[in-house]
């Protein structure tokens, strides 16, 4: 009995780490968004002005895809 994983489960782990990553990277950029809204408040200036020129994206479904590219590429080399 093999407990190696077929090339699906390999995709599907690829992508899932991928997401991960992602997932935290957005919630580093969303903690230091919040952080520094609160700083904009306590100085008095226009939040929301603040809040529209640096309000980190969500990723897409495409950035998933390309991380999980850039993983499997890493994974798959033979050096």
């Amino acid at each position: 009995m093999s407990s190696g994983k077929n090339p699906f489960e390999i995709r599907f782990d690829t992508l899932a780490m991928a997401k991960e990553m992602l997932d935290k990277a957005y919630d580093v950029q969303i903690n230091t968004f919040y952080q520094n809204l609160e700083k904009v408040k306590e100085a008095n200036k226009d939040a929301q002005e603040y809040a529209e020129k640096y309000m980190p994206k969500m990723f897409t479904p495409a950035e998933i895809i390309k991380q999980a590219q850039e993983l499997y590429t890493f994974v798959s080399k033979k050096d």
